[in-house]
């Protein structure tokens, strides 16, 4: 029996045909669906996952951080020897010492890591006005007498005339202090504020908190050629190698070359720290050290002399181990 496939195929087309025109014609047609308004959750959403860049972000520099200060404790003989050696003093203190630059490895040791800045913020203080008023050549007579007791003699009075002129040329107080604030920005301290409340009759800015880590960073920035102008950065040396008065002690006193600024005063418990920040010249190598102690007894003097002591051995047993400049 022959079957005629041709015939088959054109009848299942058209019963096809019939079938979907039926489909089409019957029942009710659909109403258009409008889609809710979800612009609020989006927007929502985009900010969460900004913030969470953001804090991916900081999770990552404070991972590398941590982990460059763990590898130059973890890596390194001579923070341990400093360590030993700050046990045996009668107080806490702390030590951190480097190269000159803006990449150098710090060895470091204490319990004493952190303080107010007291006199040492001074330095910022001078590079801030050198750095608004056109540097050694711009600055009146005035300042330049300013700058040169506020660094060799420690001057109080003259550090409140060179932040008198800060405040006038940025806006006050806050402006002031954010505008010293930038000069360690500059040198990568992205930790420390510029203190704007004093206590008692202390100056605020001389109540900032600045750890002796940042406070090396600072001036290994100085001392590297990696802020501030040739001129103001080579005039500013140069005030810090002229220290005299109450000030020569730690790395005035050590027996080397040195460039410092000291800094003292009391604590809300009456016992007074004392720091330093600088660099020596240590048979022909330049450490940047930056020191703090506060004796037992509280005093002043004591500090001093742990100051020294600190200074002289830091010298004497860590020169070998300070590498080369390092690039800014």
């Amino acid at each position: 029996m022959r079957i005629r496939l041709g015939s088959f195929v054109v009848i299942g087309l058209v019963s096809g045909l019939s079938f979907m025109a039926g489909c089409g014609d019957s029942g009710p047609k659909p109403r258009p669906v409008t889609a809710p308004d979800r612009s609020g959750q989006i927007s929502k959403l985009e900010k969460q996952v900004r913030e969470l860049r953001k804090q991916k972000q900081r999770d990552r520099l404070a991972r590398k951080r941590a982990s460059a200060a763990a590898a130059v404790t973890a890596g390194s003989s001579g923070s341990s020897e400093i360590d030993a050696m700050l046990r045996g003093l009668p107080g806490e203190a702390g030590l951190v010492v480097g190269p000159p630059g803006g990449s150098g490895s710090q060895l470091s040791g204490g319990d004493l890591t952190s303080g107010a800045a007291w006199s040492t913020i001074k330095v910022p203080i001078a590079e801030r006005v050198l750095a608004d008023f056109g540097g050694p050549q711009g600055i009146s007579s005035a300042q330049s007498d300013q700058i040169s007791a506020a660094i060799t003699l420690s001057d109080n009075d003259a550090a409140a005339a060179l932040f008198s002129d800060l405040e006038a040329k940025h806006g006050g107080l806050q402006g002031a202090s954010t505008a010293v604030g930038e000069m360690l920005r500059e040198a990568g301290d992205d930790q420390t504020t510029i203190s704007t409340q004093g206590r008692d009759a202390f100056s605020t800015y001389g109540q900032t908190e600045w750890s002796l880590a940042e406070q090396n960073r600072y001036m290994a920035a100085l001392a590297g050629g990696c802020i501030s102008d040739v001129a103001s950065r080579d005039y500013l040396l140069g005030q810090m190698g002229s220290v005299g008065g109450s000030d020569t002690f730690g790395l005035g006193a050590a027996g080397f070359p040195a460039r410092w600024k000291g800094g003292w005063g009391p604590g809300t418990d009456g016992k007074y720290l004392v720091r330093q920040i600088g660099v020596m010249d240590v048979d022909g190598r330049e450490m940047v050290v930056s020191l703090a102690a506060i004796p037992d007894d509280g005093s002043f003097e004591s500090g001093r002399q742990m100051a020294s002591q600190i200074a002289h051995w830091a010298a004497t047993k860590l020169g070998g181990e300070i590498g080369p400049p390092s690039s800014c």
